[in-house]
């Protein structure tokens, strides 16, 4: 991605997955990388239930205060955690030199055609679901997601660096946990596909 002065990223998945905190997560590693003179992170919520649509978003600015705190329209990263929720009018809001990360088995390729997507798009992939699972990462057997896919959002957003991750997991999450949560952003970083 071209170094822009303000990054925007908009985050969609279901009540639950931890969208939020994946929002909040990514928002203080990259205010840690000294990169971004302000960052934001912030939900937008419908009908607040385990399941139910869920959006964050995150704002990193480079060299000015932010103020504005509206939904993203046009977001320069998409981050997707359930696929099903990816749909035409969704794609076709992501910059036409923006990245989409999905959480998905399916191939970089598949999605670029289903969404025909510029080619000054990049689409990053790897199924972090399966992942999370084989790992145990669950919540009442669900998959965790939110930490995962940061490993997939490094291949677009590189200043946010592992060691930064891996210090906002040790500030947040007792010492076992983050270490789980750590590997798997590592692992997720290592599955990624991209087209």
């Amino acid at each position: 991605m071209v170094e822009k002065k303000m990054v925007k990223i908009a985050i969609h998945g279901r009540g639950g997955q931890g969208v939020v905190t994946c929002a909040e997560l990514l928002a203080e590693a990259a205010y840690m990388s000294r990169k971004y003179e302000d960052v934001h992170a912030y939900p937008s919520f419908g009908a607040e239930r385990r399941g139910a649509p869920v959006q964050a978003y995150a704002k990193l600015s480079r060299e000015d205060k932010i103020w504005d705190r509206a939904q993203i329209e046009y977001p320069d990263i998409m981050i997707i955690f359930d696929e099903s929720l990816l749909s035409e009018q969704l794609s076709s809001s992501l910059l036409p030199d923006g990245t989409l990360i999905i959480n998905s088995e399916k191939e970089p390729g598949f999605f670029k055609e289903k969404f025909k997507m510029k080619d000054t798009s990049k689409v990053i992939v790897a199924d972090i679901s399966t992942l999370s699972l084989n790992k145990q990462l669950t919540i009442d057997g669900n998959p965790v997601l939110n930490t995962p896919i940061l490993g997939l959002l490094l291949k677009a957003l590189p200043d946010l660096t592992l060691e930064n991750l891996e210090s906002v997991l040790n500030k947040r999450m007792n010492a076992k946990i983050a270490r789980v949560n750590f590997e798997l952003i590592k692992e997720g970083n290592e599955l990624t596909k991209i087209a």
